[in-house]
């Protein structure tokens, strides 16, 4: 992957920080460990360049962070370093959540997605349990994130504005038209998925959007090649609900991407129950734990998308570059 093609879904971050006066700094974790460690070390650079200006660091990673923070230490109330994949890494490594935590204690301050009440990382993923209300399943809590967050920026996950194909209003008629897309590999769980699908929505469609399309043509649904852009929103757009089913290692702290794609072509979307994901999903679609009970959240999505009960328009525009700008904005002044 090309450093500018990563987290493209972030891209009008930069457009925002300009309207607010902010610089904008990418740190893309492509690559091997030493041209990571290299960007890293770039940073040093590039920001004593810029050091008059407020900035949002796009990306990182915690360790090669932590050994270049002393240099950036008299900058530090100055910078944003934008968490996305950190908190994922910390959950699931000491050494990584050691950093991140010796990071905050340094004086580094946090951008967020959706929000900055988590879990305490110092346990692990949650166990879910019933609550009595109809055997659906919902986490424990488990407290605050245990990191200092008094000064951090919680943000909206961006949308965005003009994507390739612009979103077809979704009509009452018709076969019910369900997304899903990704990179095929067997070990990610689309067969199993698929298969759910085919069995519990039988008078649905289902289409299948991967960059790989050869790779899934065993499925027997229809597969469309999402290898561009315009085949990724064009793929989106044919759809009434996108499934989104990102793996609980992987997602249980994260944001999605694909979930402000959907919202963009005014599609639903219905996705796992985790802490930043469930936040982004509310107003454009429903959650879900398990798959025994995505067939059920798929078809409340339906109904509700079909009845125009999703507030595309309002969810985008709290997400545009606009919105980000003001809020930078915003704690710039506070």
């Amino acid at each position: 992957m090309k450093p500018e093609e990563y987290h493209k879904s972030l891209s009008p971050l930069k457009e925002a920080c300009q309207l607010a006066g902010w610089a904008c700094i990418p740190c893309p974790l492509t690559g091997g460990r030493l041209i990571i460690l290299f960007r890293h070390l770039s940073l040093i650079f590039k920001i004593y360049k810029i050091r008059d200006q407020r900035i949002l660091l796009r990306e990182f990673s915690t360790l090669p962070l932590l050994l270049v923070f002393p240099l950036l230490w008299p900058f530090r109330k100055q910078i944003l370093f934008l968490i996305n994949h950190n908190l994922q890494w910390a959950e699931r490594d000491p050494l990584e959540r050691f950093g991140l935590t010796l990071l905050a204690r340094l004086g580094a301050r946090w951008a967020l997605f959706e929000s900055q009440d988590f879990p305490n990382l110092g346990s692990r993923l949650p166990v879910r349990h019933s609550l009595g209300d109809g055997g659906s399943l919902h986490p424990q809590n488990l407290g605050k994130f245990n990191i200092a967050s008094d000064q951090n920026l919680v943000l909206p996950h961006p949308v965005l504005q003009s994507p390739p194909s612009e979103g077809c209003p979704k009509g009452g008629e018709g076969v019910p038209v369900v997304g899903v897309a990704g990179y095929y590999r067997p070990e990610k769980g689309m067969d199993e998925l698929v298969g759910l699908l085919k069995e519990k929505l039988p008078m649905f469609g289902i289409l299948l959007g991967v960059p790989n399309p050869e790779a899934a043509a065993h499925l027997d649904v229809e597969v469309v090649s999402t290898a561009s852009a315009e085949e990724y929103f064009q793929m989106i757009s044919r759809c009434d609900v996108l499934v989104f089913n990102g793996e609980q290692n992987s997602y249980f702290y994260r944001a999605s991407g694909p979930i402000s794609d959907a919202a963009a072509c005014g599609t639903a979307v219905v996705a796992p129950d985790f802490p930043i994901i469930g936040k982004q999903v509310l107003g454009v679609g429903e959650v879900f734990w398990g798959l025994e009970n995505l067939p059920v959240a798929i078809e409340v999505a339906v109904e509700k998308v079909r009845a125009g009960q999703y507030d595309f328009a309002s969810y985008c525009a709290g997400r545009s570059v606009q919105a980000l700008a003001a809020l930078l904005e915003k704690f710039s002044n506070g």
